[in-house]
């Protein structure tokens, strides 16, 4: 009975210990949510629209849910968010014109019209103002009517000069007119004209004139409206009183927008929120939470307790009835979407936003630990007290996940420990080399001896090394490099063997110190390019037959075979432990496609390469998404973009794998997302096996999983009576089942053995699983 016990709380530990861990085949949006663009209320709900997505919060229960290109919504790229009272319907409308409604059952329908246009120029969706069931949708041409009911489009007005397209940014009525605030003035028509798409029944406001405005609102009887002034501090609010117009506020400020709910008008400044009532009396104030932080708000609107909620640039939701009370409603996530480069160690993953030669914004280091975001709060400058320029590549200390190194494009090497900078390397207290003022540094990685190198661009000393003790040396390459090259990629391979991209000549110097970091009178060096050149170097070189013109990326994979990606694809160096001792080529992949020999991405810019634990490659693209090819590259097992998969752009920045979950983050220009693979890091052992989910529930449709299995390990699965009814193998650590027998039908009620066999059988183990139908 004890054993009987025991068995089955292991059982329950292990389902409960593995229900956190996405399912296999999976993705994860790993978005910000504190970047606020709008904001809605209806029924208890909090609607918040951010750049990239929508997150929802019940004042009366505190829950939040979260909605975006992965569970539901068409795209990305948010600009606003209204709930309709009339129909309880929620409009989500987009930068590009996209629309999505969701209704009261939470089944959301996507209206591509306007985004699929022809129409030239911008399709951004501006504003939305209801009107029952109509809402009338500012957009970059005109304006544009939606019936909620029936999900259709019923009129676009387009009134500029002759009929053209004119920006328009909001739209409000009175008891007689449509009023529609431009960037050419303020237009107007008879609401009741029968035909509002002809420009000729539109005129212009000429009393306000033909500046640009960017909000108008109807509220106490009176029109308001709000020029948008290209000048710093230069906006002015009008408001029509009695068929006059006068300045309701003095010049000198800046108005992101205007907003009405519930009998109250709120003016959203760059820096603060002013409430008014019906008799225009300023009756709240908001300008900044608490004592930590102004504000910046984009819309505010009230919930049915008096709470303003407030759209803020950069932290969410903020509930309050004044600047020191109420709360920030926002969900974990990163700071960013701009995810640059990342490195993962031991469950710990760091990003860094950035691009080469680009200033950075306060906050653009972001760590994942036990799938909880936090970030670096960047308000520190350099020694000159300029903001540091955008850091470039990370590495985290693989013997102490506490201390990690950033590098900057321009102000050298940072060292971070428990979260917090410790240390800014340069030329001033360091080898590092300048480039006049500037210590521009990049690829960083760590070696086996827990060494950390560093590129350091354009500067004849290119490369660089700090050891745990802090002792720095470094190492020039005569006739292989010049002031003016680039490095924006390294690894360092299982012989201690550094590869170095040279982004400018589309040459790779490998180079090996032997060990002796202070004697370089053994080192070794070889510069590989893809032509035949002529150059005056005490080190060797020659054509290695690269293609293309750029290398973007390179690899080793865990055979020991560097993998390199170009603006032509992929090529291998299959040799290259004897890189020092014969002229090794990179050879490119030939496969097979629609009956013809092809060369494997011929097409296509590789920007990264990720091995996973079967030794799959993963291959990021400038233009076509993500490739996951087979061990050899012949095969092409996945081809994610953002047309087949919620992948958030085609244009892959960097790629990252948890070895032990299989986990595969791809960082992008407009987010990070993860996919939940099928391949793990190899175990030497079977000590730690493990089945999940299990038991399997009736309503289970997902993959299996059967982990800590060794590299090809043979698994069969038998009924308790020993009849096999499945068998495979392991990918990496790693085997998948679907649940169903050879014949593809789901297996019955019972208990299952898993008898799993590593290669040459010499390690064997069994593991159980039950299936409840």
């Amino acid at each position: 009975m004890i054993n009987k016990f025991l068995t089955l709380l292991l059982v329950l530990q292990t389902s409960i210990l593995f229900s956190q861990d996405i399912p296999i085949g999976d993705w994860q949006d790993h978005l910000p949510y504190s970047d606020a663009v709008s904001v809605s209320y209806g029924e208890d709900l909090v609607y918040c629209a951010t750049n990239s997505a929508v997150f929802t919060y019940n004042i009366k229960d505190g829950i939040t849910e979260r909605l975006n290109l992965v569970n539901g919504l068409s795209d990305i790229g948010l600009r606003k968010i209204k709930f309709n009272d009339y129909n309880k319907r929620v409009i989500i409308a987009y930068t590009n014109g996209n629309i999505d409604i969701i209704d009261e059952n939470k089944n959301i329908t996507n209206l591509s019209f306007i985004k699929n246009s022809n129409i030239i120029g911008s399709k951004s969706i501006n504003h939305i103002y209801l009107v029952g069931k109509l809402a009338y949708l500012s957009t970059g041409f005109g304006i544009v009517v939606l019936d909620t009911d029936k999900s259709e489009i019923v009129d676009t007005y387009m009134f500029g000069p002759l009929g053209s397209f004119v920006i328009t940014n909001a739209v409000t009525t009175d008891s007689l007119n449509i009023y529609a605030a431009t960037n050419q003035g303020v237009f107007f028509a008879n609401k009741y004209n029968s035909n509002l798409a002809d420009y000729n029944n539109w005129s212009l406001l000429s009393d306000l004139g033909t500046g640009s405005y960017s909000s108008i609102v109807t509220f106490s009887n009176r029109l308001f409206a709000s020029s948008n002034s290209s000048v710093w501090a230069a906006d002015t609010l009008y408001y029509n009183d009695s068929g006059i117009w006068q300045k309701f506020l003095p010049d000198g400020t800046n108005i992101n927008s205007l907003s009405i709910s519930q009998n109250h008008l709120f003016i959203n400044y760059y820096n603060k929120v002013n409430k008014y009532d019906v008799s225009l009396s300023i009756t709240g104030l908001v300008t900044h939470h608490k004592s930590l932080f102004n504000i910046s708000p984009f819309e505010t609107v009230l919930d049915d307790e008096g709470y303003m909620l407030i759209a803020e640039e950069s932290h969410g939701i903020l509930r309050k009835k004044n600047s020191y009370d109420g709360d920030i409603i926002t969900l974990n996530g990163p700071s960013t979407t701009n995810i640059f480069n990342m490195d993962f160690v031991d469950d710990e993953l760091w990003t860094v936003s950035g691009g080469y030669g680009i200033k950075i914004d306060e906050k653009i280091i972001n760590h994942q630990s036990k799938r909880t975001w936090s970030d670096l709060p960047l308000t520190f400058q350099n020694p000159q007290g300029n903001n540091l320029a955008k850091l470039v590549n990370i590495a985290i200390n693989p013997q102490n996940t506490s201390n990690v190194y950033a590098s900057s494009w321009q102000d050298g090497l940072l060292e971070f420990n428990n979260g917090n900078l410790t240390n800014i390397f340069n030329a001033q207290n360091s080898i590092l080399d300048n480039l006049g003022s500037l210590t521009v540094t990049g690829p960083l990685n760590f070696d086996k001896d827990n060494n950390l190198w560093i590129l350091n661009s354009f500067t004849e000393n290119i490369l660089a090394v700090k050891t745990p003790t802090n002792n720095w040396y470094n190492y020039s390459f005569p006739g292989f490099t010049n002031a003016l090259d680039q490095y924006q990629d390294m690894i360092i391979d299982k012989n201690n063997y550094k590869w170095i991209i040279n982004t400018q000549t589309k040459g790779i110097i490998v180079f090996d110190d032997n060990n002796t970091l202070s004697n370089k009178s053994d080192d070794l060096a070889v510069l590989l390019t893809g032509d035949t050149i002529s150059i005056n170097s005490d080190f060797p070189y020659y054509d290695a037959n690269v293609p293309g013109t750029v290398i973007f990326a390179i690899e080793e994979d865990l055979d020991g075979e560097i993998w390199i990606g170009t603006d032509e694809g992929i090529a291998v160096f299959y040799n290259s432990s004897a890189v020092f001792d014969e002229n090794i080529k990179a050879e490119q992949i030939y496969i097979q496609q629609d009956g013809q020999t092809q060369v494997l991405l011929e097409t296509e810019t590789v920007t990264v390469i990720a091995i996973d634990g079967a030794n799959r490659k993963w291959i990021g693209t400038q233009n076509s998404g993500v490739y996951l090819m087979s061990e050899d590259g012949t095969e092409e097992v996945e081809h994610f973009t953002t047309e087949n998969s919620p992948l958030f752009s085609n244009n892959i920045f960097d790629i990252e794998i948890n070895p032990k979950t299989g986990e595969v983050f791809f960082g992008t220009e407009k987010g990070l997302i993860s996919f939940k693979g099928t391949a793990t890091e190899a175990d030497t052992d079977f000590n730690n096996v493990f089945v999940y989910p299990n038991p399997v529930k009736p309503d289970f449709t997902g993959t299996i999983a059967i982990r800590g299995l060794v590299k090809d390990t043979d698994v069969r699965i038998t009924d308790i009576s020993g009849n096999i009814v499945y068998q495979t193998t392991s990918l990496g650590g790693q085997a998948i089942w679907d649940g169903k027998d050879f014949n593809g039908n789901k297996v019955h009620t019972g208990v299952y053995m898993i008898f799993n066999g590593s290669p040459n059988g010499d390690l064997k183990a069994v593991a159980k699983i039950l299936f409840i139908h």
